[in-house]
This record gives structure tokens, sequence and C-alpha cells, in this order.
């Protein structure tokens, strides 16, 4: 900026009205900072707790119990179809594991 710009400046700042603080700013300051909750650290479990609370989720150990109570019940009614050995089509499942190839 140039001289005249910065003069003019400062005379305009100088210039302006200034209001001094009210006797009772830093008691109200003191009461607003009292009524605002401050940070604080949290477990895991009551971050998870607050999570499902939001959202309005059920209960996590009631989620993982029915579904492990749904699997051990399909699993039970679910009949095991094994394969005959008369195909010669049949693969194992660990025929994976054994390489045809020659060592290098």
């Amino acid at each position: 900026m140039s001289d005249t710009q910065d003069r003019k400046l400062d005379a305009m700042l100088r210039s302006r009205r200034f209001e001094p603080a009210s006797p009772d700013l830093a008691a109200r300051i003191a009461l607003q900072v009292r009524s605002v909750p401050q940070n604080q650290t949290i477990t895991p479990t009551q971050w998870m707790k607050r999570l499902f609370s939001e959202f309005h989720l059920p209960r996590p150990v009631y989620v993982f119990a029915c579904i492990l109570i749904f699997g051990f019940v399909v699993g039970f009614n679910s009949q095991l179809d094994t394969p005959t050995t008369d195909d010669g089509d049949t693969i194992d499942v660990q025929s994976f594991l054994y390489a045809d190839e020659d060592p290098l």
C-alpha cells in the first residue's frame, strides 16, 4: 500500500468509536462457561453405547446372540450332502494345495 493509503487507514482506525467492556463481562463469561458441557474422555464401551442409543439400534449383544442361534438352527437343520466317490469329475477341496508342476 502507498504512504497516503496507510495514513488514511491509520486515521480511520484512530477516529473510530471505542466502547469499553461492561464491568460484569468476566462474570457473564464464567456463567456461560459453566452451562457448556465439557469434553471428557470416554471408554470404547461408552462410545458404543452412545452410538447405538443415538441411532436407536438394538443392543449389539442381543443381535450377535440372535445371529449365533440362527446359525446353529440353520446348521443343524441342513442335511450334509456327501458326494459319492463314483463320480469321476469330483475335485477335492484341498486339491489346490498340491501343485502338479516340477520344482524349479
